[in-house]
């Protein structure tokens, strides 16, 4: 069944967000599992919201812990992260 993790961050500042936002460009291709669906949104001037679809809750599980990684690294341009993760509702 598809699986979404959603992550919501805020960064430091609008400086920060370009730089962690620049750095996840090269570093998710070459590093994150495959997804049906990826979009991220600016929801404000030091702020954006992940959206993930994946094919399964255990693929799901590999992306969360691939992720910690990259913001471990990045964790000094960020202020606050939010997560949530489910099973998809199809229509």
């Amino acid at each position: 069944m598809a699986y979404s993790r959603i992550v919501n961050v805020e960064y430091r500042s609008e400086q920060d967000m370009e730089v962690f936002l620049s750095k996840w460009k090269v570093w998710m291709p070459e590093h994150m599992p495959e997804a049906t669906s990826r979009t991220m949104v600016k929801t404000g001037p030091t702020s954006s919201l992940l959206m993930a679809v994946y094919a399964s809750s255990q693929v799901a599980e590999k992306a969360r812990k691939v992720v910690e990684v990259f913001f471990d690294e990045n964790e000094n341009h960020m202020l606050d992260v939010i997560a949530f993760h489910g099973e998809v509702i199809e229509f």
